[in-house]
């Protein structure tokens, strides 16, 4: 049977995201407020959409990473965001080394702790699960948050719903502690996100039974958290995804592998990260598309004009066409 490459296309939003430029971030008020509004600078647009979708019409945010043309890897701040960063009233970062960028420049301007949230600090599978791009995990048995016994540590968080679910609440309690008269607002802003996060972890849960134990590989480990809570098994030769995130020469011995691994039909699906496509993953994509196994696309950061629960659920729409 002949299998298709699924491309992700993302929704387009209803309604624009309440987000700022950098430089208009960094005009605000030395207090972290900008005309009325808390000034929040966070690394990506990811958790840009989710601070505006608690914050409302309360918060002026701007995401330092905001275009899928940039590698939040090796991005390296510049003065402009060093000097949002200093008149913001929230700081929020993924951490983990993901937006190190974020890490030097908190530091350098020592930031009130009270005034960063990091992400990694709230997730359930920030310390206990999944790989850091060059382990397999055929013995994976228990995809629940409870129990995971994998040996790496996959730092791309927001790719596990109930993570940013998680993060929401903590979210809503720092706006609260830095605007409490509108804390009735940010809850109730942040139980209706809740609640369609709630709605994905669901749909999540449902591809369980269909895609159970069906075999992955990766050319960068962002959409591991994903696809293990849908029961899927990373069969990612070793040391591929490691070194494709890192910059470095992926060995002959590794394409080989995966060669091996896909004409074999050893794998079910390569997960392909557009956004730092070279020329190494277009080899893999095409060792993938000539053995016939499906392809799904995934990005790190939204797409333009993109919302998290809506680009989500649209990369869990790819997984669920994959479970027909």
């Amino acid at each position: 049977m002949n299998r298709r490459t699924l491309r992700f296309v993302p929704l387009a939003l209803a309604g624009a995201l309440a987000l700022t430029a950098c430089g208009e971030a960094a005009s605000g008020d030395q207090d972290g407020s900008s005309a009325g509004r808390i000034q929040v600078v966070t690394s990506t647009t990811v958790y840009a959409d989710l601070v505006s979708r608690i914050g409302g019409e309360h918060v002026a945010v701007s995401a330092i990473i905001d275009s899928l043309s940039q590698d939040p890897h090796s991005y390296e701040a510049t003065s402009r965001d060093k000097l949002a960063l200093s008149k913001a009233g929230l700081v929020v970062s993924n951490g983990a080394g993901y937006d190190a960028f974020m890490d030097v420049m908190s530091v350098d301007l020592k930031l009130d702790e009270a005034n960063v949230i990091t992400a990694v600090d709230t997730s359930p599978v920030a310390h206990d699960d999944g790989p850091s791009g060059d382990e397999s995990h055929d013995d994976h048995q228990d995809h629940g948050h409870e129990g995971h016994s994998h040996s790496g540590y996959n730092e791309h968080i927001w790719y596990d719903v109930e993570s940013m679910r998680l993060l929401g609440d903590e979210i809503t309690t720092r706006l609260s502690t830095l605007r409490p008269e509108f804390a009735e607002s940010f809850t109730l802003n942040s139980a209706a996100l809740a609640q369609d996060l709630q709605g994905l972890e669901s749909r999540v849960v449902g591809l369980r039974g269909s895609l159970e134990s069906r075999h992955f590989a990766m050319t960068e480990p962002v959409p591991f958290h994903l696809l293990d809570a849908a029961g899927m098994v990373d069969a990612t030769p070793e040391g591929l995804s490691e070194s494709i995130e890192g910059g470095g020469e992926v060995s002959p011995q590794a394409y080989q592998e995966m060669n091996t691994l896909m004409s074999n039909g050893a794998i079910d699906m390569l997960a392909y990260n557009t956004q730092t496509e070279s020329p190494q993953t277009k080899r893999i994509r095409d060792q993938a598309e000539r053995a016939g196994v499906d392809v799904v696309d995934f990005t790190e950061t939204l797409p333009a004009n993109g919302d998290y629960v809506s680009w989500m659920s649209g990369n869990i729409r790819s997984l669920e066409k994959l479970a027909k």
